[in-house]
């Protein structure tokens, strides 16, 4: 399967779950407005909508198909990026500042997902641009970096085998490509960066 047609798979994914997404947590505050009394149960109804809504508005950008010229707004990149982290033991500091290129947002979502491969105890995710260059430095008391994966970052070819929990890694160095752009990794004792 070719990255093209991969790419337009996330986007049908994502933007067919979308909807019945949408259509729960419109029935739930529905629900609030009838007068229905608050429980426990709809509380993690409401949380769990909350959090897949997120995480398929990140899949969109990471997995979709990033048309040339598309840009991807402020509003939607804090929102974006305050959802990513939803339900999790993590946190993802990043103070937006203007619109990105729909190619360079995939880039940093994808680097944010191989990031937080490396922090399943939670910990910290800073993004930060310097001139043109982007550093996401992830940070925590405890790391878990699979050696053969994340070589395949630095290598002239994605890792031989991912796992699906793992795609994102055979996917970056494309994207990479596509924004025009080199990827560094640097590890220290209780960080991980990556520069694009």
């Amino acid at each position: 399967m070719t990255a093209d047609l991969a790419a337009l798979v996330g986007s049908r994914i994502a933007h067919d779950l979308a909807s019945p997404l949408g259509a729960i947590a419109n029935g739930i505050e529905l629900l609030g407005l009838t007068g229905a009394p608050d429980s426990p149960e709809l509380a993690l109804i409401s949380e769990s909508v909350d959090a897949a809504t997120a995480r398929i508005k990140a899949f969109r950008i990471a997995f979709g198909a990033a048309p040339p010229g598309q840009q991807v707004t402020e509003a939607d990149l804090r929102a974006l990026f305050t959802g990513f982290a939803q339900g999790r033991k993590l946190e993802i500091d990043w103070p937006p500042s203007g619109d990105l290129p729909r190619d360079l947002a995939k880039l940093i979502c994808l680097a944010l997902m191989c990031l937080e491969t490396a922090l399943p105890w939670g910990g910290r995710i800073a993004v930060r641009r310097d001139g043109a260059a982007w550093h996401l430095t992830a940070r925590g008391n405890r790391l878990r970096i699979d050696p053969e994966v994340w070589a395949g970052l630095g290598a002239d070819s994605a890792p031989a085998t991912v796992q699906p929990a793992e795609v994102q890694f055979a996917l970056i160095r494309p994207a990479a490509a596509a924004a025009d752009r080199q990827i560094a990794v640097s590890q220290g004792e209780s960080s991980l960066e990556i520069r694009v």
